[in-house]
């Protein structure tokens, strides 16, 4: 009875360094170990959410990546096109033929706004308008267990800075006043430099006498102030385009309120949209609208660089987290393994082992039942 208990386990203990060989672990279930099993389990969840952490990284990357490469490659166009603006300011060049080139510019630009999508979303080429239309566009990019707690973070951009062409546009707030006032410094101006004139000529025709040099004092005091009327109109025309009176839209189609310089050195105030330039019928005696549009392509540029740097730091983010959240699942992988994996090479000894003692365990049975053969003999004789 002694062998066959002993020969029984060691039959048992085969089967449980077999199974091990063959599962590679050594706790399966949570017979074997509850506390570990319990354990392991909960980081196999983990990992299981980090992996799906892990692709929603990769989706977003994607995204931020169509969006970074478009926008860059729209900087590229919109700095052509400055050149070619810059250049239409020459007297002598051919404003029509230089628009010819930057309406192709221009188509290029839009068909790479529209063409930056990925998984059905456009960063670049939106509709504000549309009822399902969201600005921040957000990306898992974490999961944590605290203290049994779970959350979930995110890595959030916002479209409205990266957004090219949006089809719902608002127009600049018109400083149509700030231009009126100029205009009518300058005929004031104009007047009085006039009159100055004229009386510095009476003054200086005359024997000049006490009532000729107060006229010119008045005309030239006159002058002095319409001048700095006028210049003050130009300041505030200034103020009036640096500050808010941008429209609302998307960069390259909502309307900029820029300043233009004209020929007598009058600033002009316009609004524009690059996605409309047009220079073609500008002519030499009034190029204000075009140095007005040299200011606008500026200005989007501008823009267009800040949201380049933008989607390059989420880029960068992304690139970062997504590394991080790698290294977090092999850690878990390692942890899951430190509990519940079985060390192979100890249990192949100790298959090798058990083999032997059970060869042994049946040899020693087969002994036990001999000798109890030998001792019936004796009571048969």
């Amino acid at each position: 009875m002694t062998a066959l208990t002993t020969l029984k386990s060691i039959a048992g203990q085969l089967d449980q360094t077999s199974a091990r060989i063959s599962t590679g672990l050594k706790v399966g279930d949570a017979s074997d170990n509850s506390a570990y099993w319990s354990i392991a389990t909960t980081i196999r969840a983990d990992n299981g959410s980090l992996g799906a952490v892990k692709d929603a990284l990769g989706l977003g990357a994607a995204s931020v990546d169509t969006a970074f490469n478009g926008m860059n490659r729209s900087i590229e166009l919109m700095k052509d096109i400055q050149a070619k603006l810059t250049a239409g300011l020459s007297p002598n060049v051919d404003r029509a033929k230089i628009q010819t080139e930057i309406d192709a510019k221009l188509k290029e630009l839009k068909q790479t706004a529209d063409a930056s999508v990925v998984s059905g979303e456009n960063w670049l080429s939106t509709d504000s308008a549309a009822g399902n239309y969201v600005s921040d566009r957000r990306v898992v990019a974490s999961f944590t267990r605290i203290d049994g707690k779970i959350s979930v973070d995110t890595i959030t951009i916002s479209v409205d800075d990266t957004k090219l062409y949006d089809k719902k546009t608002d127009p600049a707030d018109a400083a149509a006043a700030a231009d009126a006032d100029i205009s009518a410094a300058k005929t004031t101006w104009e007047t009085a430099e006039t009159d100055w004139k004229t009386a510095q000529s009476t003054w200086e025709s005359s024997i000049k006498d006490a009532a000729a040099k107060t006229a010119l004092d008045t005309a030239q005091s006159d002058y002095n102030a319409a001048k700095k009327t006028y210049s003050d109109a130009i300041d505030t025309a200034n103020d009036a385009a640096v500050a808010a009176v941008d429209g609302e839209g998307g960069i390259l189609n909502k309307q900029w309120g820029v300043l233009g310089k004209d020929e007598d050195g009058a600033y002009k105030h316009y609004e524009l949209s690059i996605d409309t330039i047009d220079i073609s019928t500008i002519q030499n005696q009034d190029l204000s609208k075009l140095r007005a549009y040299v200011a606008a392509v500026d200005k989007a540029l501008g823009a267009m660089t800040d949201a380049a740097t933008t989607l390059g730091a989420n880029k960068t983010q992304i690139t970062s987290q997504t590394t991080f959240v790698e290294s977090l699942i092999k850690a878990n992988e390692r942890s899951i393994g430190t509990l519940v994996d079985a060390d192979m090479e100890e249990e192949s000894t100790r298959l090798k082992a058990l083999q032997v003692q059970q060869q042994l365990g049946v040899q020693a049975l087969s002994i036990a039942n001999g000798s109890t053969q030998s001792i019936l003999s004796l009571f048969q004789g």
